[in-house]
Order: structure tokens, then C-alpha cells, then sequence
């Protein structure tokens, strides 16, 4: 990749970020997790203020100002451009390491909020099915209730005196059932329509996960298309450090092959920085604020916006200006 698209890479990150962010803004965007932090919307301000700490990396000792040294006292200077080349080294390392623990921590979340819709469609069919099931059960008991009551009712107008004792008993008896019947019935049917409201509160709560899928896949192929940015970093340092270990530390004869790849090296870790601190590190403020803000407002809009001129600004931050 030129170092224009890697940057336009890290610049992705965060335009994909916002986006996902304006996906399940507010209150009810958010997501139950079944694994910690619990929320969708707790694990997304943890991944923005990782990806504040990767993007905001810090300086480090100029390795072309050591090699520019090298006239004077050879012996030292030596000295110090090892040193250079090994902290470089380390900040590249840990910059890697930053990029592949965003990526991880992108499919992790992606993969909760699929588990998340999953266990949702399944909880909402079952309480479906409880609910049908109960309906069924209240019209049955409803039905078998009103025939009791039916017969019940259905009292002779005359009975001799020895069976007036018993009819009476037998009249309580079938109004006793009937009243047992239409009891459950309206049981079962408070209990559907419980049921009913859980499968709905199911089936909003998978929407919600299913929703955040799809910006969520996005921002897992960001972060691993970003990943270019620190192996295009280490694969310039090791061609800086198979240059130095051809050199020999008493001469001050620098090959201009090494020169030019670290004022490569360098040029493109000041571009990133500037872009950083330019642009990316203060939209991810205003992606902290969309997070928090009602769905459909401006901030969308405004991040979008700010991806966009910090694409513009690319060139002229890797031509140092």
C-alpha cells in the first residue's frame, strides 16, 4: 500500500467507528451483552479510548538526525543511531500490538452481538410458542367453564324432598368446577399475555444486536486493513536494520539507500501523528459525544464530514507541510 492509503486506512477506522456509533446511538440502541462489559455501549467508549491511545502514539528520537551526525563522532554517534534504530523498534512493536488488540477487540464484540441475536430469536420463539399454547389453553378452559355453567343451570323444577339434597349438592359441585375452569382460563390468559411481551422484548432486543452486526463487521475489516500501517513501519525498519548491519561503525559513509528509507520511515510516522492530532483525535471526541446523543441528530453528519477533510489533508501532511 502507498502511504496515502495507509493513512486513508486509519482514517477508515474512525469514519467506520462513527458510523457504527450513529447505528445504536442513544438509549435505546444499546446492546445486553452476555459477556463483560455487559453493554454494547460501555464496550464501544473502552474501544474508542484504546484506539485514542494507538492513534495519539507517541515521538520518538529522530533516527535520520542521529544518521546526519555520523561526521562528527563516529564512535558515539554509532552509539546512538543503535539506539534509535532499537527504540523505533519498540514504539513500532507496541503500535502493532495496539492495531491487532482493536481488531480483536472488534470481532469479539461482533461476535457477541451475533450470539446476543441468536439467543434473542430463540427466546422470543419459545415465549411465542408459551403464549400460543396458553391462548389455547384459556379458550379450551373458557369453553369447558360456559358448559359447565350451562348445565349447571339446568336444575329440575321439581323434585321430590329426598332429591332435593342431592341435586343441590351436585348444582355447587358443576358451579364450582365451571368457576375452577374460568379461574385457570383467565390465568392463562394474564400469563400469554406476559409471555406475548416477552417475546416482544426479545425479539427488539435481537433486532438491536442485529442492527449493530453489520457496521460492526465493518469496523473488524478496518482494523485489520489498518494493521498495514505498523507492518509497512516494521518492514521499513527491517530494511534499515539490514542497511546499518552492512555499514561499518567506524565510517561516517552513510549509503543514501538509508537515508532515504528512514526519511521514509519517519515521514510517514510525523504524517500520522499530525493526522492524529489534526483530525482523528478529536473526532473520536465527538464520536464519544454521538454515543451518548438521540439517534438521527447531527453528529453523524459531523464526523462524516471530519473523516473526509482529514482524507483531503493527507497529502499535504506527507509532504510535511
Amino acid at each position: 500500500m502507498e502511504p496515502r492509503e495507509l493513512l486513508e486506512a486509519l482514517v477508515a477506522v474512525v469514519a467506520t467507528l462513527g458510523q457504527l456509533v450513529a447505528t445504536v446511538a442513544g438509549p435505546d440502541g444499546d446492546v445486553l451483552l452476555s459477556v463483560s462489559p455487559r453493554s454494547l455501549h460501555t464496550a464501544l467508549e473502552i474501544f474508542i479510548s484504546h484506539l485514542h491511545c494507538t492513534l495519539g502514539h507517541p515521538g520518538i528520537a529522530p533516527l535520520g538526525q542521529a544518521l546526519a551526525a555520523l561526521g562528527a563522532t563516529p564512535g558515539a554517534t554509532w552509539a546512538r543511531v543503535t539506539a534509535a534504530a532499537s527504540a523505533w523498534w519498540n514504539s513500532v512493536a507496541a503500535l502493532g500490538d495496539s492495531w491487532a488488540r482493536l481488531a480483536q477487540e472488534a470481532t469479539e464484540l461482533c461476535d457477541a452481538c451475533r450470539d446476543v441475536a441468536a439467543t434473542e430469536a430463540t427466546a422470543a420463539a419459545t415465549a411465542t410458542a408459551r403464549a400460543r399454547d396458553l391462548q389455547d389453553q384459556a379458550a379450551s378452559w373458557e369453553t369447558a367453564g360456559d358448559n359447565l355453567v350451562a348445565v349447571a343451570w339446568q336444575v329440575p323444577l321439581a323434585l321430590s324432598k329426598d332429591k332435593v339434597e342431592s341435586a343441590l349438592a351436585a348444582h355447587e359441585a358443576r358451579m364450582a368446577a365451571a368457576s375452577d375452569e374460568l379461574v385457570a382460563a383467565t390465568k392463562a390468559k394474564e400469563e400469554a399475555v406476559v409471555a406475548t411481551s416477552q417475546a416482544g422484548a426479545a425479539i427488539r432486543r435481537g433486532q438491536r444486536a442485529e442492527v449493530a452486526q453489520g457496521p460492526l463487521k465493518s469496523l473488524v475489516a478496518a482494523c485489520d486493513k489498518a494493521k498495514a500501517f505498523p507492518q509497512e513501519l516494521q518492514r521499513q525498519l527491517r530494511d534499515i536494520e539490514a542497511a546499518l548491519e552492512g555499514t561499518k561503525e567506524a565510517s561516517t559513509n552513510v549509503p543514501q539507500a538509508l537515508v532515504t528509507t528512514v526519511n521514509e520511515l519517519e515521514r510517514l510516522w510525523e504524517a500520522s501523528a499530525r493526522l492524529a492530532t489534526c483530525h482523528l483525535l478529536g473526532t473520536l471526541w465527538d464520536i464519544q459525544r454521538l454515543l451518548s446523543s438521540r439517534p438521527g441528530g447531527p453528529g453523524g453528519c459531523v464526523v462524516a464530514e471530519r473523516c473526509q477533510k482529514a482524507i483531503e489533508d493527507i497529502p499535504r501532511l506527507l509532504g510535511g507541510q
